[in-house]
């Protein structure tokens, strides 16, 4: 199994989880202050980009 393949599939259904939480969120135009599961989402995704672009670097330096 190559290097760096684990963190982007982690990071694949962590962004997608994220999506999927902050999708209900884009439906109504107006975020309510403590609306945490838009916050969770947003997060989600951040850290499952982080995953996938460091997978990707390990994948690349191999």
């Amino acid at each position: 199994m190559r290097k760096g393949l684990i963190p982007v599939a982690l990071g694949t259904i962590v962004t997608t989880t994220g999506l999927v939480l902050d999708s209900k969120q884009s439906k109504c135009n107006l975020c309510a202050r403590n609306d945490y599961a838009s916050l969770v989402g947003t997060f989600l995704v951040g850290l499952g980009v982080a995953h996938i672009l460091l997978g990707g670097i390990d994948i690349a330096r191999d």
